[in-house]
């Protein structure tokens, strides 16, 4: 009995665009189906120059060419499954190059990536690569809930929510003939989610993936994310971020300004809890609003009152520009339309709450949004908790699940990834792997 691992995207160096085969005796699945958008913005542009064709994602290399159907424009046929982790579009991006049709692969992924996932689908630009993927999601797609057990094959794949800067992120459980794997997708272990199963003690993911490996008699390979691993670590909290955007809020004589993700529903909680100890009301333009729209559909989230209302910045444009001390606009890949038509006065912040840019494009973008800034006369703060795991956290889960291999992913320093880990691992006989692009790692 065989079990393999093919390593086709999140390797050598690339953060985002995962894509992992694992292959059994009986069939194959594909965990995340990711585009890297350094490799992406070698051939096209935003909004100029798009994929039209599902065909475009193999001839750019998004998609690896092994796994192709020879003579088709689609993912080979003896794949049977692909489970999406989180709604960020570098872990579904090529979702278009997957098989079409009902004999295709089931989609499974979470109820609110699934609403997440649909929504920006219905938003974009009408082409061949957009229709394959709405015909996939119509056909093909499965959805689930924490703690599911779902058969494919010879192997059982358990989601398990985990906290990372999207609701509804998961890791996997795979349950196969030679053992426990683990994928974590992206995570961390210091956010809002984090906070609030603590406070009630709930059986967390880690919990649930130590006590089936102790049931299993270990775990055979980790796949675990790195993003922050050899870059600038950034220690805070949630609640760090919450307490330092209420310094600014408290002193901020003029218009707050916050850029931050459309999909954060922990950062706009946040920002919903010190605006209204501030007297003051989001507000966002409608291309930011479409995300907190869909959630609205979700059950938890709703029951819960966990999304912030938020104006349309359209409804209540001259309201804001009249009385900038009383608004928080929210803002997103560092857009300056609205902060050009506002006009901020003297006196008002901007918040980057989000990463900084890593990528020659978005450098440029900011430098822009820059410029008019100091046009304005607007000061930069940044402030923001990372959604990806730090560096000791890392470390921690290596120590606590022991896994027989370890296998970077998702991290601009693979090698170094290996290093940081490799005295925890060697303590405990494990190896380290740093996969290659299309490598075969057998378990």
């Amino acid at each position: 009995m065989s079990l393999s691992l093919f390593f086709y995207g999140g390797v050598e160096g690339e953060v985002g665009g995962n894509q992992v085969l694992v292959k059994s005796d009986e069939m194959s699945l594909l965990l995340d189906i990711g585009c890297n958008f350094t490799r992406w913005r070698g051939y096209f542009a935003f909004p100029t120059l798009l994929p039209r064709e599902p065909i475009d994602y193999f001839r750019a290399g998004i998609v690896h060419e092994e796994l192709r159907e020879p003579s088709s424009d689609w993912i080979k046929s003896d794949v049977r499954a692909c489970f999406i982790s989180h709604a960020h579009t570098d872990h579904y991006n090529a979702l278009c190059t997957l098989r079409p049709g009902e004999d295709g692969p089931s989609i499974f992924m979470g109820e609110t990536s699934a609403l997440l996932i649909k929504a920006r689908y219905e938003r974009a630009r009408k082409s061949p690569a957009v229709e394959r993927a709405r015909e996939l999601l119509e056909q093909n797609l499965r959805t689930f809930r924490t703690g599911a057990r779902i058969e494919v094959g010879d192997i059982t794949v358990i989601p398990w929510h985990v906290d990372h800067s999207v609701p509804g992120a998961y890791a996997f459980i795979l349950d196969t003939p030679k053992g426990l794997l683990i994928y974590t997708g992206d995570f961390r272990l210091h956010g809002s989610f984090t906070e609030e199963l603590r406070r009630k003690k709930s059986e967390q993911f880690w919990e649930k993936a130590k006590d089936m490996a102790s049931e299993a008699g270990g775990v055979r390979a980790l796949i675990c994310e790195g993003t922050n691993i050899g870059e600038v670590a950034n220690p805070l909290t949630e609640s760090d971020v919450a307490e330092l955007l209420s310094r600014c809020m408290k002193v901020c004589e003029g218009l707050i300004i916050v850029n931050t993700s459309t999909y954060d529903v922990d950062r706009l909680r946040t920002l919903r809890g010190v605006a209204s100890d501030a007297k003051r009301e989001l507000v966002a333009p409608e291309s930011f609003l479409y995300g907190l729209e869909a959630l609205k559909e979700d059950p938890v989230l709703r029951a819960d009152e966990k999304l912030p209302d938020v104006s349309n910045y359209a409804d209540v444009r001259d309201e804001v520009r009249a009385r900038q001390s009383e608004y928080v606009l929210l803002t997103a890949f560092f857009r300056e339309r609205e902060i050009i038509d506002v006009e901020p006065k003297p006196g008002s912040y901007f918040i980057l709450s989000s990463s900084e840019p890593f990528e020659e494009e978005s450098e440029i973008e900011f430098e822009r949004l820059k410029n008019w800034l100091e046009l304005f006369g607007v000061p930069l703060y940044h402030i923001h908790s990372s959604g990806h795991a730090h560096p000791h956290d890392i470390r921690k889960v290596v120590k606590e699940l022991e896994p027989e291999v370890v296998i970077p992913i998702h991290t601009a320093r693979p090698e170094g990834f290996a290093r940081f880990v490799s005295d925890v691992v060697k303590r405990y006989g494990g190896r380290v792997i740093v996969p290659k692009r299309g490598q075969e790692i057998r378990l």
